[in-house]
């Protein structure tokens, strides 16, 4: 049974107008009724309806954008930040504004903090708990997720990582590279596991044995580019050619072959993914594989007001091609 303001007021001993104009913060009451009116709000889960309801029945003219926190920070990140950009300006052409926030503790605040703020739909970037998109889906909140996508009927707007990472594998094995290394970012991520996939694709399709002393597992920066290639090197066992999941990434591990005294592509070529700015004011400049980040953004925002204006209900599957760029790298 739904609750409504006549049951808030009865449980905080005031009327029906008091608890209106206390949710909508406007007209004379004291600090004392508004605290009564809150809790009993509280106790009985009537803001969470209200909410819904509001949803329901009026636009913000706001849209939500979450990030997962380890993309911090937001402005300033090589890959998401003209994928912010692009979903900010998109929005502003078609009258909208955007709420950005950090799920700062993988639970459930970020997306709270959005909806108490009223917004028509949200944007969901890279990683998302389930509980969170199960929690919007049951609010009938319009959701696109980008860079990522979950079997929970929601739409998504992504590269096509496999694809990308296997079409850039192939290259190398046709230019007659047979040890292929692998420096990856946490599996987790879904847009990694999908370019790791495609590594071991291309291996197999040219019976090429995959070795697992070629492959490491970090975090998606330099630095851990850096730490992750300098182990590989250490070990001796040095493959001629690097694959990188991402280009921060393989940065780094261009700044550990050419500390180690060998040349790129001679000893050791490389190729990233994403093709951020960094690439081409590093030496070598990097070859990768772009993906159009704003594209996606944009793509992401016209997905998402297609649902709150109800001309698409149907998930839609949105893949972007990749493209390998080729610099001096390899």
């Amino acid at each position: 049974m739904n609750v409504t303001i006549k049951d808030v007021a009865k449980a905080a001993g005031v009327s029906k107008s008091t608890v209106s104009r206390i949710f909508s913060n406007s007209g004379n009451y004291s600090d004392e009724t508004k605290r009564k009116v809150l809790e009993a709000a509280e106790r009985l889960n009537y803001r969470k309806n209200t909410i819904a309801t509001a949803m329901k029945t009026k636009e913000t003219k706001n849209l939500g954008l979450i990030i997962y926190k380890k993309h911090k920070p937001i402005l300033s990140h090589p890959f998401y930040a003209p994928i912010v950009e692009a979903i900010v300006d998109s929005s502003k052409e078609r009258g909208y504004s955007i709420i950005i926030a950090t799920d700062q503790d993988i639970e459930n605040s970020a997306a709270e903090s959005l909806l108490e703020k009223r917004v028509d739909g949200i944007i969901f970037t890279s990683f998302v708990h389930e509980a969170i998109i199960k929690k919007c889906k049951e609010m009938g909140l319009p959701l696109v997720l980008l860079n990522c996508s979950i079997d929970l009927d929601v739409s998504f707007v992504k590269a096509d990582n496999y694809m990308g990472a296997y079409e850039a594998v192939v290259y190398f094995i046709k230019k007659k590279y047979r040890e292929i290394g692998f420096l990856c970012g946490p599996l987790q991520d879904q847009s990694y596991y999908e370019r790791y996939r495609g590594y071991l694709a291309a291996l197999n399709d040219y019976n090429i044995p995959v070795r697992e002393n070629f492959m490491r597992f970090g975090e998606s920066t330099i630095s851990e580019g850096t730490r992750l290639m300098s182990n590989m090197l250490e070990s001796g066992d040095v493959p001629r050619a690097i694959f990188a999941s991402c280009d921060m990434i393989a940065i780094g591990a261009i700044k550990a072959i050419k500390k180690a005294g060998l040349k790129i592509p001679d000893d050791v070529a490389v190729i990233g993914f994403e093709d951020i700015e960094h690439n081409v004011l590093i030496e070598p400049a990097l070859s990768t594989v772009f993906v159009d980040k704003m594209k996606m953004g944009q793509m992401a925002v016209e997905v998402l007001l297609d649902q709150i204006g109800a001309k698409s209900k149907s998930r839609r599957e949105n893949i972007l091609p990749t493209k390998l760029i080729l610099r001096e790298s390899c």
